[in-house]
């Protein structure tokens, strides 16, 4: 990383290490603490990984995209910027960003890309949470507009509010954990 940018200025953007992509190669060198959100080990993770490797370490839903992203902008060089969720036990899922560039070389032919990786992790958290709230809000609504509607005495509107509830009820419930998510004791 750039020596001239304070650390604490990059912790605080989020930015976890930083990445090279050797497109010939098939490797990757990473830096920072981005390897150990891998689950990888640093020295080795600097000397570079193979491809396979980093996808391998990519959470299972997110690995055929990502790595057909990767390959995709290898092949046409420009700008990079993926996102995925990591799978180590050790550091947990995170939601990581690789932010770069693929170079071409003179001859137009791909050279290597590099850039930043940022841990999103906290900050999706936060917004997941801020809409839980709204949710719980649009719930605590509802719940007034059925007794409303219920002294009005008027089935149709009792049966819409009814309806809404079932939907704001289904919304709340993406924010329960899956019970494998659960705590097992």
């Amino acid at each position: 990383m750039d020596s001239t940018i304070p650390q604490s200025v990059l912790k605080a953007s989020g930015v976890v290490g930083t990445w090279v992509h050797d497109h010939w190669a098939g490797c990757l060198s990473l830096s920072g603490a981005f390897p150990g959100l891998l689950g990888l080990d640093p020295v080795a993770a600097a000397q570079g990984v193979p491809l396979a490797t980093f996808l391998d370490r990519t959470h299972p839903d997110d690995r055929v995209r990502i790595e057909n992203y990767l390959y995709a902008v290898s092949a046409i060089g420009g700008p990079v910027e993926a996102e995925f969720r990591t799978c180590d036990a050790q550091a947990g899922i995170r939601t990581l960003v690789m932010r770069g560039r693929i170079e071409r070389d003179a001859t137009g032919s791909v050279a290597q890309g590099c850039g930043i990786a940022i841990d999103r992790t906290e900050e999706q958290s936060a917004g997941l949470l801020q809409t839980e709230q709204v949710m719980n809000r649009m719930a605590e609504h509802v719940i007034a507009l059925r007794g409303l509607a219920q002294t009005l005495q008027r089935p149709v509107l009792i049966e819409r509010v009814e309806r809404l509830m079932i939907e704001v009820g289904f919304e709340l419930a993406r924010f329960l954990p899956e019970p494998e998510d659960e705590s097992r004791h």
